[in-house]
């Protein structure tokens, strides 16, 4: 294929590569033909590799790209997780627009610039993980600009545009690695990767494998709510297998809509285990989360999502333990569970719901370390046997 090169920039979080490359020189003009031969497609911008020779670097490569909005930043930048008030209240009513969804990611915007394509020709945008573009996606359009969402973390993504019958060069950067991941998924609020977070012992909690999110049906209709885009993105891009709902515990059992499918298809194990979110919430749901760890430990259910109606006290309690074994930072978890107030929950959590309701518990627990006093809880307390556990901590551990 012939080569062209690209460029590439983020709209709110802008970044560009931007240069002019020579092309080799075109063949002599045979004088008993009336026109000389067409020069080839060229694509301009950010670019790494070589065409005809010649070789191409930018000290733009490899810049750092944000993933995280300015208010979302600022929060993360505060030194205590509790000030969450300051940004937002779950109802992100302040600016006057009610009912307003501030958890969703930045996009980073990919540009290039096109020269003898032929107008509304069908670009092929590609976006891979590392130097060989591992777990590539691939998004089509006629423009030349398009964003794209749900980036991971700490990640040196290349990536190239094709068109007709030319093709680019390889452009790359690396994204932000403050956590959370926060996503973008259309129809479904507070959506975040458990991923992405760094341990105690200086990995990182592996990304792509579990999410926590709110429902994706409304409450005791069952009526879906996340639309067809967010199906895409949900079975395309995040490739979910398995969705655990846990909605409609003893004192509300119709809670989650007496569905039997996941709104997301057939092609979805879907399991309802419904959990109790007021009192001692680890006391009461003790049976569910047996359940829950069981199926955590089969890697055959991964990448899965977990939720209950808004994705925050059930849902926050699934997410602390697990980060809690996998080694995350009881400040980080912390951290995360407020996170949650930049989605349209309804209302605002603060630091007492979330100690009050469990974390104290495990504090007491005996360990060393937050994962310790975790794994003795549920080994001891909720009956967990230690091979799930660590199992689980195989799987997501990085």
């Amino acid at each position: 294929m012939k080569k062209f090169l690209l460029a590439v920039s983020a709209a709110t979080l802008i970044f560009a590569m931007l240069f002019s490359a020579c092309a080799p020189a075109a063949d002599p003009v045979d004088p008993d033909q009336n026109d000389p031969p067409a020069d080839p497609p060229v694509l301009t911008g950010g670019y790494e590799g070589t065409d005809g020779g010649v070789s191409f670097t930018l000290p733009a490569l490899g810049e750092s790209v944000a993933l995280h909005t300015e208010l979302q930043s600022a929060y993360l930048g505060e030194e205590n997780a509790v000030v969450i008030g300051k940004y937002a209240d779950g109802v992100n009513a302040g600016d006057g627009l009610d009912h307003r969804e501030l958890s969703h990611p930045l996009p980073v915007t990919f540009t290039w610039e096109a020269a003898g394509i032929s107008e509304g020709a069908e670009y092929l945008l590609r976006v891979g993980e590392g130097e060989e573009m591992q777990n590539v996606w691939s998004f089509s359009t006629t423009e030349t600009s398009l964003a794209v969402y749900n980036l991971k973390l700490a990640t040196t993504y290349y990536w190239s545009v094709e068109a007709e019958d030319t093709e680019s060069g390889k452009a790359f950067f690396t994204t932000e690695g403050r956590g959370p991941r926060n996503l973008y998924v259309d129809g479904v609020a507070n959506v975040r990767d458990l991923g992405g977070w760094l341990t105690e012992s200086g990995g990182r909690f592996k990304q792509g494998l579990i999410y926590r999110c709110g429902r994706l049906n409304e409450n005791y209709t069952g009526k879906t709510t996340i639309t067809e885009a967010g199906k895409r993105t949900m079975l395309e891009e995040l490739k979910i297998r398995t969705e655990i709902d846990l909605r409609g515990g003893k004192n509300d059992p119709s809670e989650h809509g007496n569905i039997t499918q996941s709104p997301l298809g057939e092609g979805v194990a879907y399991h309802h285990l419904g959990m109790n979110w007021e009192g001692d919430m680890l006391t009461l749901n003790r049976a569910k989360l047996r359940e829950i760890f069981t199926l955590l430990s089969d890697e055959t259910n991964y990448p899965l999502i977990f939720h209950c109606s808004i994705g925050t006290d059930r849902t926050g309690l699934v997410a602390y333990l697990l980060g809690a074994i996998v080694g995350v930072r009881q400040e980080d978890l912390f951290r995360d569970y407020l996170f949650s107030n930049f989605a349209y929950i309804e209302g605002s959590r603060g630091i007492t719901d979330i100690k009050n309701s469990y974390a104290a518990d495990i504090d007491a627990a005996a360990g060393d370390t937050l994962a310790e006093k975790a794994k003795n809880y549920l080994t001891e307390k909720v009956r967990i046997p230690a091979e799930q556990i660590e199992e689980i901590v195989r799987i997501l551990a990085g």
